[in-house]
């Protein structure tokens, strides 16, 4: 009985510790604003899936299963993956996340249905994305072939990112070298350039817009969650930031933008002017902050659900 007692209390100290110390680090956090949009990108380079909610994972977003860019397209024959820098019109490829299955839409194409994961049974296939080699699953000679006669190459084919294989970029291996703190060893990705989650501001793209030489959207920055917070440009101070009660994000560093934000998502063309890259290199200069970044790498230190109106919160 005695023992039962000393058991109990310490139980019970254990938990009203840990429940001060999760309320202490929420005191520590302020507000900021709502979740405005969620975006899945199941089909890395496709176009964005809007969804209300989502669960967070350590490698990113999730809706029935389905992760954040855990399917993309190989040039079998470069060994190389493929997205909206090497195949623009990927921008008009819709995907549906189903309960089972996934569905990819195209124009003058019939629609494509997936399963989530491929078949065991299909073959491995060793491809390059970001100058990392990595191990995949190759869905099979029918998403091939429609992926293929789609974008005009039938070297094509469709792949599945194999969890196993714990890919790290080599940019994360050289922050870490360099001490930055908010880089782990165990931040692990699938198919994204640098971290399993970005995080967008709707006040910084307000601020662009204003002297942007051409139109520019939230779309071009292809963010996972955007955030209709109260200032501009302090998502490059954040270290963390709490959605809701439970999800919170560790920032890793302000995300440096390449020509992809140059492909207008709604047609397909490249900018002229190469805008907004042009111009958000001068202004973010101008204002201070990283020359052409927008948006912040973040990993997820404690995953959940978020949903489209949470609060948002942060630490700086």
């Amino acid at each position: 009985m005695e023992t039962l007692v000393v058991l109990a209390v310490v139980g019970s100290f254990k938990y009203l510790a840990a429940s001060w110390i999760r309320l202490k680090i929420k005191k520590r956090f302020r507000y900021f604003g709502t979740v405005s949009r969620i975006n899945l990108y199941p089909v890395k380079g496709c176009h964005a899936t809007r969804v209300n909610s989502a669960k967070c994972g350590s490698l990113g977003l999730e809706v029935n299963g389905v992760k954040d860019r855990c399917i993309m397209v190989v040039d079998t024959e470069a060994g190389i993956g493929q997205y909206l820098r090497h195949y623009p019109k990927m921008t008009y490829i819709n995907i549906t996340v189903g309960r089972e299955d996934i569905v990819l839409d195209a124009p003058d194409m019939e629609s494509l249905t997936l399963p989530r994961t491929p078949d065991t049974n299909q073959a491995k296939v060793i491809c390059q994305i970001h100058e990392c080699k990595q191990m995949t699953r190759d869905f099979g000679d029918k998403a091939a072939n429609w992926i293929g006669r789609y974008l005009g190459n039938d070297k094509l084919r469709l792949v599945y990112y194999m969890e196993n294989t714990e890919r790290r970029t080599i940019e994360t291996d050289k922050l870490i070298r360099e001490g930055n703190p908010n880089i782990s060893p165990e931040d692990k990705i699938s198919f994204t350039v640098a971290s399993s989650y970005l995080l967008a501001n709707e006040r910084t793209l307000e601020e662009l817009s204003k002297v942007v030489t051409e139109p520019v959207k939230m779309d071009n920055f292809r963010p996972n969650i955007v955030i209709d917070g109260l200032l501009p440009f302090e998502e490059d101070t954040w270290s963390q930031i709490r959605i809701g009660e439970d999800v919170i994000f560790r920032c890793q560093e302000s995300c440096r933008r390449c020509m992809v934000t140059t492909i207008n998502p709604d047609t397909a063309e490249r900018s002229k002017k190469n805008e907004p890259l042009k111009t958000l290199k001068k202004y973010k200069e101008k204002v201070g902050g990283i020359p052409t970044s927008f948006g912040v790498y973040a990993a997820a230190e404690c995953g959940g659900q978020v949903r489209v109106g949470d609060q948002v919160y942060v630490l700086n």
